[in-house]
């Protein structure tokens, strides 16, 4: 819940576009990965998983980036 806040900032307001692959398990998914910094300037990543057909998207995580 630490990123959570941040996660949602970073995905309303990013002009960075993310690292996107197709999801090697479900071909019919995408998934988005974000980099962002806390205010704390902690790094942390997003993970959005994307259906194909519909683009329903889901957050999946959000975690500090080591």
């Amino acid at each position: 819940m630490k990123f959570f806040p941040a996660a949602i900032e970073l995905l309303q307001n990013s002009n960075i576009d993310p690292v996107s692959i197709e999801n090697p398990n479900k071909k019919n998914q995408i998934l988005h990965r974000f980099t962002g910094v806390t205010r704390d300037g902690e790094l942390f990543i997003v993970q959005v998983k994307e259906e194909k057909k519909g683009g329903e998207k889901w957050l999946m995580s959000a975690f500090p980036k080591k």
